[in-house]
C-alpha cells in the first residue's frame, strides 16, 4: 500500500462527491497548493486530515485504504 494509492482514492471519492480542490483544501484548512500536493502524492496527509477527509466524503478509512491494495 503506497500513500499515492490511498490520495488517489481520496480524489475518485471526492469527484464522485462533486466537490473540487478547492473546496477541499477549504474544509480541511489548507491552501489550495498544499491541497494539491498531497492529493498528489507528493506530501502525506496527516492521520488527522485523513479523518476528517473521511468524514467530508461520508467514507470510512478502511474503505479508502482497502482500494489502495
Amino acid at each position: 500500500m503506497t500513500t499515492f494509492s490511498i490520495a488517489r482514492n481520496i480524489r475518485a471519492e471526492r469527484v464522485r462527491c462533486g466537490l473540487t480542490q478547492l473546496e477541499m483544501a477549504r474544509k480541511l484548512g489548507l491552501s489550495a497548493t498544499g491541497y494539491n500536493h498531497k492529493e498528489n502524492g507528493k506530501r502525506q496527509f496527516t492521520l488527522e486530515e485523513f479523518v476528517t477527509i473521511c468524514k467530508i466524503l461520508e467514507t470510512d478509512p478502511e474503505t479508502l485504504i482497502r482500494k489502495s491494495r
